[in-house]
């Protein structure tokens, strides 16, 4: 029912995740089997939001009391969960990034997540800090 709301996105694996509730399922499609990912109905909470690595191995997953969950799929694994919004967040996207040289060589990955509080956090997920950098609408 709500248009801001990014549920669906395709790995670069082949694999579809879609948030349907409170859950994230994945479904392949080399296999056609479909995994529940994640279940978030112990917290009270909805997904809003999804949104592949650009590797596909991780998954960020966010949620409508303003959290990003980072999975590993292929395991599925809770990776980390990361807090700093106040409301639903409706955007996640991924970002390839390197210190320069081979793509390989320093790289790594930034994630963006918007949210209904007017702001966007671009964090990196090997720190442990919230976010790296807020913008204020």
């Amino acid at each position: 029912d709500d248009f801001y709301l990014n549920l669906v996105d395709w790995s670069s694996h082949n694999v579809l995740a879609v948030g349907l509730g409170n859950c994230v399922y994945l479904w392949s499609a080399a296999t056609s089997k479909v995994t529940q990912l994640c279940d978030l109905s112990e917290t009270e909470d909805v997904v809003t939001s999804v949104a592949w690595s650009e590797g596909g191995r991780h998954l960020a997953v966010g949620s409508s009391r303003g959290e990003v969950q980072l999975w590993d799929a292929s395991n599925q694994k809770l990776i980390r969960v990361m807090g700093g919004h106040s409301a639903r967040i409706g955007a996640l996207s991924w970002k390839q990034s390197s210190s320069g040289g081979a793509p390989s060589a320093g790289s790594s990955s930034l994630l963006a997540s918007g949210s209904r509080d007017r702001l966007i956090h671009l964090r990196d997920p090997r720190s442990d800090s919230a976010y790296e950098m807020r913008l204020c609408a």
